[in-house]
């Protein structure tokens, strides 16, 4: 009798990168190595051998920081149960996630920009990268986020690309760009709402986005997290000029699976402090537009199930007694469903963003170089 489990994780990542449309079917032996888990597959899609990655300040827009320079490494997450994958990148030990509701902009040759809730990065790769990476690089973001060409902006700023001067006239641009394609879906744009007191550090809040990514991947691999954690949408049109439409069964995440956990923990550091008068009111708007793919997104139990593992990990200045962690997950948990997830709208400390020493703080000079 034939089985219909599902298929084994390798041979899942196999078949889902042949369906890739061309140049994204990886040669054997061009990407990295597959690692097995109990309940899934990681595999690093593509390694450039030295990227830099900057983020941009809100709170001083002139400001931005050199976070990373290192290896760049995109790794794809597929669990074995579910439609569920997840993508993200990493410069050095440094993560960030892919999504399809988080923007990408190219902006000159091998510069790219994204845009995620409350932050905003820059990635660099030197000239020695290969010219045939970078594309293969700009499709894979093509097919796991909002991604736009923007190459002209290059030429436009009349500044190389190589220069840290180009980076403050290339955000003048395309910032624009960003906060409509973030606010088009339904997230909030510029500093977090619960960006505030003790909270307000970008460069804090980067690192705790690293830190949820990884966390998010792991959690799948080893079975924390499973499909009663998640709720997923099919937000693909079904009917097409009479034909129904067939994309693909993998679901995305959305880019609130990794904000709201953030959001939850700034919050819960902010009602700790009793500086919950400093909340700011969220500039999200009321609507979005179809997604047109199938997109997942953690719930309440999966949201309380991750912040439980951070709090006990040391997220918290103390540790709080049981009764008192459990208020503080249902607040935080609150607050998260008075500002929903699109899904359900549709249908600064130096160094405090890395555990090694190489975060610093950059001053923009037009002559001045990334190498």
């Amino acid at each position: 009798m034939a089985s219909s489990s599902a298929p084994p994780p390798a041979s899942r990542m196999a078949s889902f990168l042949s369906r890739m449309p061309k140049p994204l079917n990886i040669p054997s032996g061009a990407a990295g190595r597959i690692q097995e888990y109990s309940m899934g597959t990681i595999m690093e899609v593509i390694r450039a051998d030295s990227a830099v990655l900057m983020l941009m300040e809100y709170e001083n827009p002139r400001n931005f920081r050199i976070l990373k320079r290192g290896n760049f490494v995109l790794k794809l997450m597929m669990q074995t149960i579910s439609t569920i994958v997840v993508a993200a990148c990493m410069v050095g030990d440094m993560h960030w996630p892919l999504a399809k509701d988080a923007p990408v902009v190219r902006v000159a040759s091998r510069s790219f920009l994204f845009a995620l809730p409350g932050l905003l990065y820059a990635l660099w790769f030197p000239p020695t990268t290969a010219e045939s990476t970078v594309t293969l690089l700009a499709e894979l973001f093509r097919q796991f986020t909002h991604y736009e060409d923007s190459q002209q902006v290059a030429a436009d700023v009349g500044v190389s690309e190589d220069q840290l001067g180009f980076w403050q006239k290339a955000r003048e641009q395309v910032e624009p760009i960003l906060r409509a394609r973030l606010q088009g879906y339904g997230n909030f744009t510029g500093k977090s709402p619960t960006a505030v007191g003790s909270q307000s550090s970008e460069l804090l809040r980067a690192g705790r986005i690293s830190d949820a990514t990884e966390l998010v991947m792991k959690a799948f691999l080893i079975g924390l997290l499973n499909f009663t954690h998640c709720d997923i949408h099919d937000l693909r049109p079904h009917r097409q000029n009479g034909r129904t439409v067939t994309t693909g069964r993998e679901s995305y995440p959305t880019i609130v699976v990794f904000s709201n956990i953030v959001e939850a923990l700034q919050f819960i550091w902010v009602i700790a402090n009793d500086e919950g008068h400093l909340l700011r009111p969220e500039n999200r708007p009321g609507g979005v537009r179809p997604f047109g793919f199938k997109v997942w997104c953690l719930n309440r139990s999966g949201l309380a199930c991750l912040l439980r593992v951070l709090i006990y990990a040391g997220e918290m200045p103390e540790r709080p007694a049981n009764h008192q962690l459990g208020r503080l997950i249902e607040r935080a948990r609150n607050w998260n469903s008075t500002h929903p997830p699109p899904l359900e709208m549709s249908e600064s400390e130096e160094g405090e963003a890395s555990t090694s020493d190489d975060s610093q703080e950059t001053s923009i000079s037009a002559s001045e170089g990334l190498n």
